[in-house]
This record gives C-alpha cells, sequence and structure tokens, in this order.
C-alpha cells in the first residue's frame, strides 16, 4: 500500500514540476510576444486568467481572448462545502460539459501553436526588413582636397534701435453733470 502513495506522491510531484515549467514558458512566451507587437511587454502575461485573453488577443484579436476566457469559466467545475458536505456542481450540463472541455483544451493547443508560429513569422519579417550590410569590399577613399577659404566679409556694424517714446496718458473724460431741474423751477418762482 505504501507503494502506491509512494507512486501517486512521485507522479504529483512529477506533474507539478512540469506544470510550472510549462507555466513559467508560456508566460514569457507572452510577454516577448506581446513586446513585438505591440513594443512593450505586460504584466498579464503572468497572471493566470489573464494569459488565456492574451494569447487569444495576440494569436487573433480581442473577441477570441475573451470568448477563451468566457469558456474557461463555463467549463470550470465548482466545489461547494456546506456543513462538512462537499458538493460539486458544473455550470454546463455534465454531457455538453466534458465535450467542451476536451475542446476548449484542444482549441486552447492550437493557438497557442499558431501563435508560436505567428511570432515566429513576425521576427522574421522584422529581420529581414532591416538594411543588411553588403559583403562587398569597401573601396578606399580618394583623400578630399582642401578647398582655398574664401575670405570672410566684415559684417556691418548693427545700429541700435531707437528707443520707444512712451505715449501719453490718456485722460479720462470728465462726466457731464445733468442739468438740474430744481434751479430752474426756483427761477421760476423768483420771477413770478
Amino acid at each position: 500500500m505504501t507503494e502506491v502513495v509512494e507512486s501517486i506522491l512521485i507522479f504529483s510531484v512529477i506533474i507539478f514540476i512540469v506544470a510550472i515549467v510549462v507555466y513559467v514558458l508560456e508566460s514569457i512566451f507572452l510577454y516577448k510576444f506581446n513586446k513585438l507587437v505591440y513594443g512593450k511587454g505586460t504584466p498579464l502575461a503572468w497572471i493566470p486568467i489573464c494569459n488565456i485573453y492574451l494569447l487569444g488577443k495576440l494569436a487573433v484579436n480581442k473577441i477570441v481572448g475573451w470568448i477563451l476566457v468566457i469558456i474557461l469559466f463555463l467549463t470550470g467545475t465548482y466545489t461547494v462545502t456546506v456543513n462538512g458536505v462537499e458538493e460539486t456542481y458544473t455550470i454546463l450540463p455534465e454531457g455538453i460539459h466534458n465535450v467542451l472541455t476536451v475542446l476548449y483544451y484542444l482549441v486552447f493547443l492550437g493557438l497557442f501553436v499558431y501563435a508560436i508560429i505567428k511570432y515566429m513569422r513576425i521576427k522574421k519579417s522584422r529581420n529581414t526588413q532591416q538594411p543588411v550590410q553588403s559583403q562587398q569590399p569597401v573601396q578606399p577613399q580618394q583623400p578630399v582636397q582642401p578647398q582655398p577659404q574664401q575670405p570672410v566679409q566684415p559684417q556691418q556694424p548693427v545700429q541700435p534701435q531707437q528707443p520707444v517714446q512712451p505715449q501719453q496718458p490718456v485722460q479720462p473724460q470728465q462726466p457731464v453733470q445733468p442739468q438740474q431741474p430744481m434751479q430752474s423751477q426756483q427761477n421760476q418762482n423768483n420771477s413770478l
């Protein structure tokens, strides 16, 4: 019995180590792929669910990235423990869940291979666009003959500009005084 337990433990450790190595290599690849396409790497390559979106986005487009994430959640198995009783649920019916899970992992693997091929093509096309130095021997250049210099003509001195005359200050207009009707009435009263 202990041999079986030891075998399962060794197999589990090996699977765990392989999963970690695959995850790290996938993240490095997605980081470099994003850097090649957009000019800079992204931390999304290292976040577990976000890297699936990033793979779909880089290989095809954003829509494929979102579809991969949605299908990942649809094919998930959820475990709930209530009062010590553990129950497992799936969002989809069991038959559809199993088929969709297998299809998802096959599509994911195919998309990853396609992304690697696309990465290689983009990298190759960028390398061929760069100018390649020719393999022809370089001809020695003829020595440059010095040309006689022309004498420099003196510049005319710059005359200083005339200072700007300040403008006369504008004097405010004096307000017009309104006629007072009271005085005219007083004058009329005095005349009577």
